[in-house]
């Protein structure tokens, strides 16, 4: 493939699953279809939109293995968040591209909410265990993001919901590990 015809076939692919990551809030975290696609298993509406994005990167990429392993990938990490129905949920990858997807680890409200709880997981008295055990400068870091969005969203009277917010950093981090995997193609 030309380098044209593969950057645009990884924009195709890179769009088509912005677009199924935009669905997170409208789907309430993947828990619920749509009410226009009302009637429809969430997990089969999910698996059927991966299902035509798998399609089109078999297709586009038939024959260019190095960049068709990269694509499926980033569809397969897509498929595990979707899966996964808990936030972060997202492969250790995408938190090292992007740290702001920790901001919204369970670890901070079960922090707020149940903090002898948390104690006790972070200090191995429980079954339990957390993906995030924050410290003193990952929380300061964190407060200091929700009160730029705070402060944002009162600038621009944006009513945006945490799930949103989260949204816009899995976008964000989609676009990220693009721009890393596919540097060669989209940096020219």
């Amino acid at each position: 493939m030309k380098r044209n015809e593969v950057k645009k076939a990884i924009r195709t692919v890179y769009g088509e699953l912005w677009d199924i990551l935009a669905l997170y809030e409208k789907t309430g975290g993947f828990n619920e279809v749509p009410k226009e696609d009302e009637g429809t298993d969430i997990r089969d509406y999910m698996g059927e939109k991966l299902s035509h994005v798998r399609k089109t990167a078999g297709i586009l990429f038939l024959g260019e293995h190095e960049i068709s392993r990269k694509v499926f990938q980033i569809i397969d990490e897509t498929e595990y968040f979707i899966s996964q129905h808990e936030i972060p949920g997202v492969v250790p990858r995408w938190k090292l591209l992007n740290p702001r997807l920790t901001y919204f680890d369970c670890a901070f409200s079960l922090m707020d909410k149940d903090p002898e709880l948390f104690k006790q997981i972070s200090r191995g008295q429980t079954e339990f265990s957390l993906s995030c055990y924050p410290d003193p400068e990952l929380i300061r870091a964190r407060e200091k993001y929700f009160r730029n969005i705070r402060e944002k969203s009162s600038r621009h009277n944006l009513q945006y919901s945490e799930d949103r917010i989260f949204q816009d950093e899995l976008l964000s981090t989609l676009r990220l590990l693009f721009e890393d995997s596919f540097q060669e193609y989209l940096h020219k």
